[in-house]
Formats: C-alpha cells, structure tokens, sequence
C-alpha cells in the first residue's frame, strides 16, 4: 500500500506500506514523472516479498 499519511496508515492496519513524500492526489509522484513512478513501483515491489507489518520509506535514489 502506498501511504500519504502513515500515521493514519498504521491505525487502519495495512500489512505492508510505502509512505510517499508526495502530495495528496499523486502518491506516485508528478504526472509524466514517469522516473519517479518507475522508483515507487519498484520499492512497492520489493515491499511485497518483504514480511507482513513491514513499513519502508521511499527513498529517491535512482
């Protein structure tokens, strides 16, 4: 799950999250960034084999 708000995140639950640094409306990042949602799919990919309860932050390295 991507997440904006981890706080609210973590209430709910979610068994794996990546929180975002971007704004409300583009948890992938600015349109035709097509860079950074590639970096965002790519950590949301490794998150998935990763155990349940895990909780990462995005890291902008390419």
């Amino acid at each position: 799950m991507i997440s904006l708000f981890p706080d609210v995140t973590d209430k709910v639950g979610a068994p794996r999250t990546l929180h975002v640094p971007f704004k409300m409306g583009r948890p992938c990042g600015e349109p035709f960034d097509f860079e950074t949602r590639t970096r965002v799919l790519k950590q949301l990919l490794e998150l998935a084999l990763l155990p349940s309860g895990t909780r990462l932050i995005y890291q902008d390295v390419p």
